[in-house]
């Protein structure tokens, strides 16, 4: 008698056991990467209010000036020719900051790692001298991070 060869059924089990790890391991590797992502995007959130609330506290204190000399504002930035009156009224700075939150512009460009010194954020102020508001939005590669509206009273 001639007896009957299971190797096929044991091949084919241990092809859908493969398979299922397969699939069970691309579904860790998923949830690693989407936690990884989350983890940069609670980091840059984080930095962007950090840099807001020091602008912020410097425009408060000191007005748009400090902004000049702490952080070495281009402003305003608003174009007088196809603005609005309401919008002419707002005066817009423009300061650059590195990943550490450090005034980019300040940092010199050989100085120790050069990748600190590299803009990564911008921070726009709007503000609003004759109410004493501002608007400060701070983005990351032309994403919108993070917006802080304050005022400032006297």
């Amino acid at each position: 008698m001639r007896r009957k060869q299971h190797s096929g059924i044991f091949m084919m089990e241990m092809i859908m056991v493969v398979f299922f790890f397969i699939l069970c391991a691309s579904i860790c590797i998923l949830v690693f990467v989407k936690a990884d992502r989350m983890s940069r995007d609670a980091a840059d959130l984080n930095q962007s209010v950090l840099i807001a609330q020091s602008v912020a506290e410097v425009w408060k204190s000191e007005g748009t000036e400090g902004l000049k000399q702490r952080f070495d504002a281009d402003g305003p930035a608003a174009d007088r020719n196809s603005a609005t009156d309401e919008e002419g009224a707002r005066n817009r700075y423009v300061m650059e900051f590195d990943k550490n939150g450090s005034s980019a512009k300040n940092t010199p460009a050989g100085s120790g790692d050069e990748r600190t010194s590299e803009k990564v954020y911008t921070a726009v102020l709007s503000a609003d001298e004759a109410e004493g508001s501002a608007e400060i939005t701070v983005s990351r590669e032309e994403n919108s991070v993070y917006t802080l509206s304050v005022s400032r009273h006297e």
